[in-house]
């Protein structure tokens, strides 16, 4: 390894392990480092990709991302509202989309953990407005909270197993402080 490799190499090992002191640096080859960082950007743009799927009101998109035996819930502490399977994220999501005019979802502050070669979760911050049919007499929902995310690598690249989206506060709607108490690193049955 020449001097150039050996100093790029030492870098990248000290930028992977420092964003989270949980997250110890990888260890092993440039190699090793730097599949790790390329799978952390897959994760992050399949993520992003889904939100952007959302904003289209594209169901099916959406769909694409996650495995068929899905665990997915949008509503917090409701666990009764919990969707297991791509089918029945398909059927919520046919009936609730057509709903909508227009959203915008933003995503921050991410930390990925892997769980191994296969495994990872993703935690991070979200902001999102809606603008639903029915308007101005059905409000806006602006909304700030939380995704906690499993992701798996399957044969398709990296998809997400589990979805669990916590809310913080919203305006237009009532769920508030769905945080406090979670344990971190996110946890999924």
């Amino acid at each position: 390894m020449d001097r150039r490799t050996a100093i790029l190499a030492g870098g990248l090992l000290s930028m992977a392990g420092s964003a989270n002191s949980q997250t110890p640096a990888p260890s092993g080859s440039l190699e090793a480092v730097v599949h790790e960082i390329r799978d952390r950007i897959v994760i992050l743009e399949t993520k992003y990709a889904y939100c952007r799927h959302a904003d289209a009101l594209d169901a099916e998109g959406m769909l694409a991302l996650v495995t068929d035996d899905c665990v997915v819930n949008y509503f917090g502490a409701d666990e009764a509202q919990t969707m297991r399977g791509k089918a029945a994220l398909r059927a919520m999501l046919t009936a609730y989309l057509p709903n909508t005019i227009s959203s915008s979802h933003h995503i921050s502050n991410s930390e990925v953990q892997f769980d191994g070669q296969n495994r990872a979760v993703l935690h991070c911050y979200m902001y999102s407005w809606q603008r639903f049919r029915g308007y101005p007499g059905l409000a806006d929902c602006h909304r700030w909270g939380r995704y906690e995310d499993q992701f798996v690598r399957t044969s398709e690249g990296w998809r997400m197993s589990h979805v669990r989206l916590l809310s913080h506060g919203e305006y237009g709607a009532t769920r508030i402080g769905e945080q406090f108490d979670r344990p971190f690193p996110p946890r999924f049955e």
